[in-house]
């Protein structure tokens, strides 16, 4: 494939020049606003451009695979189609997965890209936590209280607009896969994170079930 090969010995590896992938899961509603990801792919596109000028290239190409389904994913087909024909280094393609694929996607992943937020301000991304359970970084996009999950700069990037995650994903990705110390940083943060079970035991069980273990 485009990010594996059989050695010698007819192991999988992976390529030393496989592509970045990105994954983004979406519902494809107001919500969860994908034109700013679309935008955000063009200002990196731009900046590897110009980066390209002056040094020799840094970057391997960009595959950003968006699954879900919903009511805008039509309107945005025909975007993602004219965004591949004019971009270069970064194509989009979209995904409907069975369940017991979606975490072997993510498994593969370089970096997860959320676009989730909360209208009460309160709920915090499953799909961030899906990422995190693969070990998976992510790039968020903020509302209050998402910093209970992702901590900007220790397991991932928080970003506001599409021109901020520009610049964040041009930052983690520059040097990619042989430069790679942000990202290893940011998955061994999400490796000694607090597990459910953890959390659970110290913050909710002696609340909800009237007890707290020693």
């Amino acid at each position: 494939t485009k990010c594996s090969l059989h050695n010698s010995e007819q192991i999988i590896q992976p390529r030393q020049n496989r592509p970045a992938l990105l994954v983004s899961s979406t519902s494809w509603t107001p919500d969860e606003d994908f034109s700013v990801l679309l935008e955000a792919l063009e200002k990196l596109h731009t900046l590897i451009m110009n980066a390209s000028k002056s040094t020799p290239s840094s970057f391997q190409n960009i595959l950003v695979v968006v699954t879900g389904k919903g009511p805008q994913k039509e309107y945005f087909l025909p975007l993602l189609h004219k965004f591949n024909e004019q971009h270069q280094y970064i194509k989009i393609i979209t995904l409907w997965l069975e369940a017991s694929d979606y975490p072997k996607l993510l498994g593969c992943a370089t970096l997860g890209v959320c676009l989730h937020t909360s209208t009460s301000g309160l709920d915090l991304p499953m799909k961030v936590l899906d990422m995190f359970g693969c070990q998976v970084p992510v790039c968020a996009i903020g509302f209050d209280c998402l910093d209970e999950l992702v901590k900007d700069g220790v397991n991932g990037r928080v970003f506001c607009d599409g021109e901020e995650l520009s610049r964040q994903l041009f930052d983690l990705l520059k040097g990619y896969p042989l430069e790679d110390v942000k990202m290893e940083r940011y998955r061994q943060n999400i490796r000694g994170m607090t597990r459910w079970r953890e959390n659970w035991d110290e913050c909710a069980r002696h609340l909800i079930v009237g007890d707290k273990l020693d």
